[in-house]
């Protein structure tokens, strides 16, 4: 009977171990805005806060308004999500909106929850477009939580 006892609580023990992990790594998952900032700034990609009020890379996705940068003096736009799927679905909603536009030339960033557009106008043709290297290591090293 002292066995059974046993198991039946190493079992729930293991069970509240796993719970707790799945609450903290979800927890952990979400890239705050201020976060790629600053590994952005320590890769070497200086940011500067500036406005851009009729661009259309920084028109509101879902009920997320994207943070406004100026990277050598081009348009770059942060945008927090809640969650990856709401993010996924900001990007849906984007591309359906601009589907019928000719867009100058941008990259796109990606890492969970969060969304960068880089609106450099160079041409994709030429292989060097500023700073894009430096902004996926950035990304790349901001820890998986």
């Amino acid at each position: 009977m002292g066995n059974e006892i046993r198991k039946y609580l190493c079992l729930c023990l293991l069970l509240f171990l796993a719970a707790c992990q799945s609450v903290q790594v979800s927890d952990s998952s979400h890239i705050k805005e201020e976060e790629v900032v600053t590994a952005l700034q320590e890769n070497g990609v200086k940011l500067a806060e500036a406005e851009f009020p009729n661009n259309v890379f920084g028109q509101k996705l879902g009920n997320v308004k994207p943070k406004t940068y100026e990277l050598s003096g081009k348009p770059f736009f942060i945008f927090e999500f809640k969650t990856e799927i709401e993010r996924e679905n900001g990007e849906k909603e984007f591309d359906e909106k601009t589907a019928t536009m000719d867009l100058v030339s941008s990259s796109t960033f990606i890492k969970r929850n969060i969304l960068i557009f880089y609106v450099h106008e160079q041409d994709f043709n030429s292989g060097n477009v500023p700073f894009e290297k430096e902004i996926q290591e950035a990304l790349d090293g901001i820890s998986e939580g």
